[in-house]
């Protein structure tokens, strides 16, 4: 071989080589779809969900002041009788679960409906006495009354209007509320005539209808992924008594209760929102 064949041949060689290794270069730095840069979609509070709650309670009711007469003829003289008029308040622990569905507009704000179904446990009990006049005083009755009042089942049906920033939900909240707590009425009483006391007899009777109302509150939810959430949340119930006249004999008959029974509740709360895992996209 002549020197310039020898020549040109190295040239293509090298030539060869070096548009070889341009080609792995080109290979080694253009992206592909595994290697681009991704980001991770944010999650949203869109979907259905459930969970559990527990909490602490504080109920009141007032037993109730009542001016009356009795009108059986001939006996018309008025009569009155110093009842109630007393608090009944206590502090319960209560605990259930709850479950809803949550749409998140395109930006920031959140819609929902939430039931929570329960139970309310403690108990208070209070006794007074209520006296009865009649005929200026010749005739009287004197009653000792206990009145006690045990939790029981709860539940309600609301709304919930919230606001989110990255990963937490502040909310409003409000809709029907239903209870149904136990109340326990003994009475002993006494009669007496010219102040000589008679034979006592004993009376007794339970309310335990289901009282229906409202609640309004509020709580913060903080998203801790994208399945997992927990709450604090603040509510106040406000339940009718429309049912509990007590009426023990002709001279006694008396509506025993104010007219609504009331509960704050403070809540922690966990739930576990039925949804798809992070969507991953690559950047373009």
């Amino acid at each position: 071989m002549t020197l310039t064949k020898f020549a040109l041949a190295s040239t293509v060689a090298l030539g060869t080589l070096a548009i070889a290794a341009q080609a792995n270069a080109a290979d080694i730095y253009t992206p592909s779809m595994k290697d681009a840069p991704i980001i991770v979609v944010p999650p949203t509070w869109t979907g259905f969900y459930f969970g559990g709650h527990l909490g602490s309670g504080w109920g009141s009711f007032d037993t109730k002041r009542n001016w009356y007469y009795n009108d059986l003829e001939p006996i018309t003289d008025f009569t009155y009788g110093t009842v109630g008029g007393r608090s009944m308040n206590d502090q319960n622990a209560f605990g259930g679960g709850q479950f809803g569905y949550n749409w998140q507009t395109g930006g920031n704000f959140v819609f929902g409906i939430e039931v929570d179904i329960g139970g309310l446990g403690g108990e208070n009990q209070r006794t007074f006495v209520a006296d009865t006049l009649i005929l200026g005083g010749l005739l009287s009755d004197r009653a000792i009354v206990n009145v006690k009042s045990e939790g029981g089942f709860y539940g309600d049906v609301t709304g919930r209007l919230g606001y989110t920033w990255g990963n937490t939900l502040l909310y409003a909240k409000g809709g029907f509320a239903w209870i149904q707590p136990e109340i326990k009425v003994s009475i002993a009483e006494t009669p007496y005539l010219l102040g000589i006391p008679g034979e006592t007899e004993y009376f007794r009777r339970t309310y335990d209808d289901t009282l229906t109302g409202w609640t309004v509150g509020g709580g913060l939810e903080f998203m801790l992924n994208p399945n997992w959430t927990v709450k604090v949340e603040y509510l106040h119930y406000n339940f009718e008594l429309d049912n509990n006249r007590w009426g023990w004999n002709d001279f006694n008959d008396w509506r025993l209760l104010d007219d609504s029974y009331t509960v704050d509740t403070v809540k922690l709360g966990v739930n576990y929102k039925l949804s798809q895992a992070p969507v991953y996209a690559p950047l373009k």
